[in-house]
């Protein structure tokens, strides 16, 4: 088995001299390295006792061996670190600490050098043969070691394919018996792989709910005569059941992976939130109760169409005003759709400080499956709160992730505390995992060590199956992939692998051993053994969208046509960034789409806006008159002469589309070298094309129009550096859903940056929501709260959308930022930030 070279990590190795029979039977001990990884690196840690290495004139190749010959190596390769090591000989006596470096004088790519053992040490070995590629022929093009590691290692050796071997024989009276294995290590000493795991969280899945409407024979079938063959977006599918869920969002602290407690938001007292697990067709009811103590919030329910209930798609500012602390509200809507999704709050970070949580439409599949292993949300963290990281990145732009998160839980990066997230599996039989992207910043390359992926969903859009290893997934997207347990029966890692080309960084890579277990049934905990393949640091360079020619839906549906493209076709400039003043000092950042930011209010959404200007299929318009301005019926009246209202003219970066049932089409084109997962509410789109470059009219010939992939989320594609030209993503969707619809980047410092941008879509249909009774009472009591609360916060205007213009707009903020203070919210009292020259405390008031 290969174990490729990987940027930033550190093999520590322990080295181990020549053994006797006497002693040869006696489990090896160690004196473990304890030390933690900064944001440098992470570690990674490979026993001596089951490695070989094979050395050639520029490669190395690991294997495993199970032979009664020590090897132990500390390999220097692209941008890996070695450190002081500490040995052990085959009677578990460590030897003390050895520092070994290398002689200046080599002038050719092999030769000998001399090692200097520090202190005296029975057997110690005191020379090595070495293979080095200063020319950097084996083609990893990361030369040498950098200084910046130098400051967490003690010693850097060489530069890049350096390669120390110390080798010592046991007698060959004992060469068929296998090599000791090491035991009982505690956390925090970087257990030997194949060690048992005693830091591993209760077993995730499988779920059991839903109707029985098909079984592992066939899951293409459904209730009452339903199949995968039937298209969602025209079945319109009641089973009349309901489905009720009851949720109280609170203030609290937790502790994810080991690295202490942090101030979060909890949904019942959980992060993630509750599974919510229904059936197509189903009539959700989900009330919410708000006992945040300084923090308004909604619940949007991702990748919902809403048909009917745009009022229920829980964004304020746009859909409602939010829940103020104390209040409650109940959502309804109907379960059109099945698949994979999620819910998490709207407003502002909440959703990256705990608002999030799993959903689960039970339906037909086009991929057979034995067990449904239920969902994994993958979600990054933070050394502190995401609100504020948020406000830091505002000001000087966007910084790495601590740690990733499998359904909440995770090892530190270095094993020293934590949980691995557990996944207990059946040999031989197919299991489904649903995976989601819930991170605020990070896109994931996901990977199953030694076992092959069947994709069988993306978002909630069934698609003819496909096989990977390798599976990208943006924030806010999901894929529901079938997993054959066919290797031997083990423990092997589920990685999530930063894609730093998106960009973005983190201390956890993924590439190490601070991931997810699967774990065989009848076998203990174990550390695996398992690796990720021939993958390296620089494969994940790139920021990756799943190649778009695999996604093909089953059921097929066209999207319109070239022609119909041509003629209506939109250009939307988006990721364009600009560094503005803000009205207390200071520079922030603004995110721009259409050439604008958004800016909505939360105690005036734009369903309010309609209503009482009187667009809409209910008149909330006062009389007509005959001279000034006022509005009635949608028009407005000036000097006896009545015209229809353009709703783009009265709500924040907004599109009309006016059109019944009519497919339109835009080209995002990014301005800027980072992609963005686009999301889109009210609608699935297609993803007519994709690309690295400029859109011009020559690449309308490029586009697929014949059943192209429908999702809810796709990458705005970047480029491979700043001075690149930037990438596009051509869209279309059908005006088929009334409402006001919100499309913004997922990374949640850009959608609060300004992101995004409403559809007004067929305004003169949409059903007067702002008139009921539920609206009413929510928006009046944000405003009397507002008015009231203790921290004298003045009135709010962001939804996880952002803000009164940046150049004005005061930085205290309702919905979850600067509103997070010490005792009800998520920003301690003695956090500070620098403004121009003077200090600001981040309350919820100067």
């Amino acid at each position: 088995m290969r174990i490729s070279r990987v940027s930033g990590l550190i093999l520590a190795l322990g080295l181990s001299a020549n053994v006797s029979a006497e002693n040869w039977n006696e489990p090896a001990a160690v004196n473990p390295i304890n030390r933690r990884a900064t944001e440098t690196f992470h570690v990674e840690r490979i026993s001596p006792a089951t490695a070989t290495v094979t050395q050639t004139e520029t490669t190395t190749v690991w294997k495993e061996t199970t032979k009664t010959v020590y090897h132990s190596t500390v390999f220097v390769g692209p941008g890996f670190c070695a450190t002081t090591t500490v040995t052990v000989d085959g009677s578990g006596r460590p030897f003390p600490p050895i520092v070994f470096a290398p002689t200046q004088t080599a002038a050719s790519p092999t030769g000998s050098y001399a090692v200097d053992p520090i202190g005296t040490v029975t057997d110690a070995p005191q020379a090595s043969s070495i293979v080095v590629d200063p020319a950097n022929t084996n083609g990893d093009s990361l030369g040498p070691i950098t200084r910046t590691h130098t400051s967490i290692v003690e010693s850097t050796i060489g530069t890049d394919g350096d390669v120390f071997t110390w080798t010592g024989e046991a007698p060959s009276s004992t060469a068929t018996k296998p090599a000791p294995t090491y035991t009982n290590f505690p956390n925090g000493s970087f257990p030997e792989p194949g060690s048992p795991a005693s830091n591993v969280s209760a077993p995730n899945g499988p779920i059991t709910g839903g109707s029985q409407c098909n079984s592992a024979a066939d899951r293409s079938i459904w209730c009452n005569g339903l199949s995968i063959n039937d298209d969602t977006s025209t079945k319109d599918v009641s089973t009349g059941n309901t489905c009720s869920y009851e949720f109280t969002i609170t203030n609290t602290t937790m502790d994810f992976d080991g690295s202490g407690p942090k101030m979060a938001f909890a949904i019942n007292g959980q992060v993630p939130g509750p599974l919510i697990e229904c059936n197509w067709g189903d009539l959700l009811v989900v009330t919410v109760h708000n006992q945040l103590t300084a923090n308004s919030t909604s619940i949007h329910w991702h990748g919902l169409w809403q048909r009917g209930t745009n009022d229920q798609d829980g964004v304020p500012g746009i859909t409602e005003c939010g829940m103020a602390p104390g209040t409650s509200r109940t959502y309804t809507m109907q379960l059109r759709q099945y698949g994979t999704g999620w819910y998490h709050a709207h407003t502002m970070t909440q959703y990256a400080d705990g608002v999030r949580g799993p959903m689960v439409i039970h339906g037909p599949a086009t991929s057979n499956y034995d067990i449904d292993m239920g969902t994994v949300m993958i979600d990054d963290t933070f050394l502190d709160t995401a609100a504020q990281q948020n406000e830091l990145i505002s000001h000087v732009g966007p910084s790495g992730t601590q740690n990733y998160l499998l359904n909440g839980k995770n090892t530190m990066p270095d094993l020293s505390a934590g949980q691995h997230a557990l996944w207990k599996v059946q040999s031989g039989k197919k299991h489904l995992f649903r995976l989601i992207n819930s991170a605020a910043q990070n896109m994931w390359s996901v990977h199953l060590d030694d076992h092959k992926m069947t994709v069988m969903a993306i978002d909630y859009v069934p698609i003819v199956p496909y096989e990977t290893e390798w599976l990208n997934i943006g924030i806010g997207q999901r894929y529901d992939v079938v997993v054959e347990m066919n290797q031997p029966a083990a423990g092997y890692f589920f990685r999530a692998v930063t894609q730093t080309g998106c960009p973005s960084s983190s201390v956890n890579t993924g590439l190490g051993a601070a991931n997810g277990i699967i774990l065989y049934d009848d076998v203990d905990p174990i550390l695996p053994t398992s690796t990720y393949g021939d993958k390296t640091g620089a494969d994940f360079a790139t920021c990756l969208d799943e190649p778009i020619a695999s996604l093909v839906p089953f059921v097929k549906k066209s999207a319109g046509s070239s022609s119909a493209f041509a003629a209506t076709v939109s250009t939307l400039p988006a990721g364009n960034v600009a560094r503005i003043a803000s009205s207390q000092g200071g520079n922030v950042f603004r995110w721009y789409i259409n050439s604008n930011a958004i800016n909505v209010n939360y105690t005036q959404p734009t369903l309010e806006t309609l209503y009482e200007y009187g667009i809409g299929s209910g008149n909330n318009g006062s009389a007509p008159i005959a001279n000034g301005t006022d509005t009635t019926n949608g028009t407005t009246t000036t000097n006896g002469t009545s015209t229809a209202v353009d709703p783009s003219q009265l709500i924040s970066n907004s599109i009309t589309l006016t059109a019944q049932n009519q497919w339109v089409y835009f080209v995002i084109q990014n301005q800027f070298f980072a992609a963005h997962p686009m999301h889109l509410h009210g609608h699935d789109f297609s993803i007519l094309g994709q690309g690295s470059t400029t859109w011009t009219s020559d690449l309308v010939s490029t586009l697929n129009f014949e059943n192209p992939p429908r999702r809810d989320t796709a990458m705005l594609i970047g480029s491979e550096g700043p001075n690149k030209a930037s990438g596009y993503t051509v869209i279309g969707f059908e005006t088929d859903n009334p409402g006001a619809w919100l499309m913004h980047c997922h990374i949640v410092w850009h959608v609060d940056g300004g992101l995004a941008l409403q559809w007004i879509e067929r305004p003169a249909e949409i059903k007067p929501y702002a008139a009921s009774d539920q609206f009413q009472s929510e928006c009046d009591s944000l405003s009397d709260w507002q008015r009231s609360n203790p921290l004298g916060i003045p009135a709010s205007w962001q939804s996880g959308l952002r803000r009164k213009r940046r150049a004005v707009f005061d930085v205290v903020r309702r919905g979850n930022s600067l509103s997070e203070s010490s005792g009800p919210g998520l920003l301690p009292s003695n956090f500070r930030r620098r403004i121009g020259d003077g200090f600001r405390h981040r309350h919820g008031h100067l």
